[in-house]
């Protein structure tokens, strides 16, 4: 059976397109990690700076395989 670890990075945002989640969506996959999914995370705090949580898994290699 196949089992995963799960890496979440929390990316503020400021509302332009220039944010670097791009770039840090491609350096994890340069390192393993296949992107999943981005969770707003800004309704969360009233007032608050808008931010993602980019959520990230990779395959773990288990003994025997």
């Amino acid at each position: 059976m196949k089992k995963y670890e799960y890496e979440f990075v929390t990316v503020k945002t400021t509302g332009l397109w220039y944010d670097d989640y791009q770039e840090i969506i491609k350096k994890h996959g340069e390192d393993g990690w296949r992107f999943v999914d981005a969770i707003d995370k800004s309704r969360d705090f009233v007032d608050a700076n808008p931010r993602l949580d980019l959520v990230f898994e990779r395959e773990v290699e288990t003994e025997g395989e």
